[in-house]
């Protein structure tokens, strides 16, 4: 079953514009993000897509592939049209603001859409380990059933605590490596934006709104994505020891 990873990228962010050309130990963000994706053992193409030339050029400097978009606001529109050009059962959506992604996080998301027939998409979710990340608005909560599907995405904290340990709740967030079965990526994009995706500014909303189900893969990984010029500075000191790193900065060095 072929499996392509196709990373959206774009100059235009609101918080800090151009970031997926910021630099990182002397390899921009994308290179990180592309040569982590491609290894993973469960992915047989990685691309970048993209409606940026800048972009475009970087992924081509480093011998990357990459297929160009229009300037869709969300990025699973964009990966949308990317797959309608290329080959795959299974297409991942790998998030360009995730440097420090690991390959068995891709594989863990993948072994549910591979392996089993009534799971369409996933999402990786990893536990909470403060309160302080629990009550930040910019990381995305979810609630799961006993089968492991969403039962609702987040930004407030949930599940409410109204007592106890704050440590035993079920506590999780979204982690965004998100596999899709080819077709249903397809009608994902074709539905219409749903009134919770919108409040909450959480596209997987439109799915669960949809009655059709995410299913969760629990991660232990923690990843640091870029979104401001702070996030950049704590993401160039962890990738500074990333043993991962050291691996392919040594195949970029020869």
């Amino acid at each position: 079953m072929e499996v392509a990873a196709i990373i959206p990228a774009r100059m235009g962010s609101t918080r800090y514009p151009g970031k997926p050309l910021c630099d990182i130990h002397g390899l921009t963000m994308i290179e990180h993000v592309y040569r982590r994706t491609r290894m993973s053992d469960s992915v047989d193409e990685t691309y970048v897509a993209t409606p940026d030339e800048e972009i475009r050029q970087e992924t081509k400097s480093f011998g990357g592939n990459v297929i160009m978009t229009g300037s869709h606001p969300r990025a699973t529109d964009r990966v949308a049209e990317a797959a309608e050009q290329i080959d795959a059962e299974i297409v991942v959506v790998m998030q360009g603001d995730e440097p420090l992604v690991y390959p068995d996080m891709l594989d863990d998301a993948i072994a549910p859409v591979r392996d089993e027939e009534d799971v369409k998409v996933t999402n990786l979710a990893k536990p909470i380990p403060d309160e302080e990340e629990y009550r930040d608005p910019n990381n995305v909560k979810v609630v799961v059933d006993e089968d492991w599907n969403a039962l609702y995405f987040s930004r407030a904290p949930i599940p409410n605590i109204h007592e106890g340990s704050y440590t035993e709740a079920p506590v999780y967030h979204q982690v965004c490596v998100i596999p899709f079965e080819r077709d249903f990526l397809f009608e994902f994009t074709e539905m219409a934006e749903t009134e919770l995706e919108q409040v909450e500014s959480i596209d997987m909303l439109r799915l669960l709104e949809n009655g059709d189900d995410v299913r969760l893969v629990e991660t232990s990984r923690q990843t640091y994505p870029i979104d401001t010029p702070q996030d950049h500075e704590k993401v160039n000191e962890l990738m500074k020891d990333d043993p991962l790193f050291q691996e392919y900065q040594d195949e970029v060095d020869s």
